[in-house]
């Protein structure tokens, strides 16, 4: 068996960690997984929204406070005391750009297989001062993570190159492995349960229903939405809002709840809070808007259109979320008669040809079941390697 430490940051609901449980729901029983969870020790350790399935599954949850907040060399020394413990043969890293002082915890600790796996293109957005602490703070992880990494991952070209070095971008040291989807359990959704779900919104004979999931944060624009929502009731289109996630930034959902209370929408707006059925609930959208102002992939479009649902996304998502279905229409401005137009557009053109969609998706190498296999199988091949 290969024991491979999986190490994140909280198992919640976001892009990275939704791939990651894909591919422990559905890798052999020769790899075994267990998961080393950095914390802010302000915060105290919280439980994730995985948690309980990573128990119930085998894999033992480790904490672990984060670099900075003790300092490296307390980070190396409960590292060590980790890595004694659960005894990995590969360390899998998922921190993105603070991967590299991890990288040499790793090494330091005597693991013999350091993976780094960048989800995103890194890039810095903000005030002039944490953008330039940022990058400075990077060129350190680059190095670290350049030098004590085994195995170089990540979810694009662009992200690769966002933290390695080039001489390290090769065949045997490096992969492209895409944020992929579960699509099966898009193909093979409960009908009843999205039938259930979508009375549940009391809709009338011509209602469409205009979805969105993700954490409720400021840059995921969802205070825009609603002034979309607004522009439509007032041409008099019948539409409800849907929107389910992480209520992560309490100052902006109250936000939101003003902006709804501000257009008379509380009949026409719904937040379902954080799901765990996300295949049944994109199922009873008819169109997904995404505003976002930001996107380090942005796999919950991946999942809309696993789900045959048409997509209007800013392009704060990257283009590399379109899966060439005919499913995708991106803006690059936030003029709300623009964004309604699109949704009237767009709203009719659920995809229903299932194989059509999974046939798509698996070629561009978006379905997790590709992606476990190529996962499980560079595993392998790395612990074959000798060093």
């Amino acid at each position: 068996m290969i024991k491979v430490l999986q190490v994140t940051g909280a198992m919640n609901r976001g892009g990275a960690e939704v791939m990651i449980m894909d591919v422990f729901r559905n890798v052999s029983k020769e790899i075994h997984f267990d998961f080393l969870i950095n914390y802010n020790p302000k915060s105290g350790i919280v439980t994730g929204d995985f948690d309980q399935e990573i128990k119930n599954k085998g894999g033992q949850l480790y904490h672990i406070p984060t670099q900075w907040s003790n300092g490296p060399f307390k980070f190396f020394k409960e590292f060590k005391k980790i890595v004694d413990t659960a005894k990995p043969d590969i360390v899998h890293i998922h921190m993105n750009s603070k991967s590299g002082i991890i990288a040499w915890a790793a090494k330091k600790a005597g693991v013999k297989h350091v993976i780094t796996h960048v989800h995103a293109d890194i890039k810095f957005r903000g005030n002039p001062l944490y953008k330039l602490v940022s990058n400075a703070e990077m060129l350190f992880q680059k190095m670290a993570i350049n030098k004590f990494s085994d195995q170089y991952w990540g979810c694009s070209i662009e992200a690769n190159n966002s933290l390695y070095y080039a001489a390290k971008l090769n065949k045997k040291n490096s992969a492209v492995i895409n944020n992929a989807v579960d699509v099966k359990a898009y193909q093979e959704v409960n009908l009843e349960a999205v039938k259930l779900l979508r009375e549940s919104y009391h809709l009338g004979e011509h209602t469409f229903v205009i979805g969105n999931v993700g954490r409720i944060v400021s840059h995921k624009n969802v205070v825009f939405i609603i002034d979309v929502v607004h522009q439509l009731v007032q041409q008099g289109v019948d539409c409800k809002f849907v929107f389910a996630g992480r209520e992560d930034q309490p100052t902006y959902f109250k936000e939101i709840e003003e902006r709804i209370a501000l257009h008379q929408l509380q009949d026409k707006v719904i937040y379902l809070g954080l799901r765990s059925d996300i295949p049944v609930v994109m199922s009873t959208f008819d169109v997904f808007v995404g505003p976002a102002l930001k996107e380090g992939f942005g796999l919950v479009a991946v999942e809309a259109q696993a789900a045959g649902v048409p997509c209007i996304l800013y392009t704060g998502f990257p283009q590399s979320v379109n899966m060439d279905l005919n499913l995708v229409a991106f803006l690059n401005n936030f003029s709300v008669e623009a964004w309604v137009e699109t949704i009237l557009k767009m709203k009719s053109h659920k995809m229903e040809n299932k194989e059509a969609i999974k046939n798509k998706i698996v070629t561009l190498g978006f379905d997790s079941d590709t992606n476990t296999k190529q996962i499980e199988e560079r595993y392998k091949t790395l612990m074959h390697t000798n060093r």
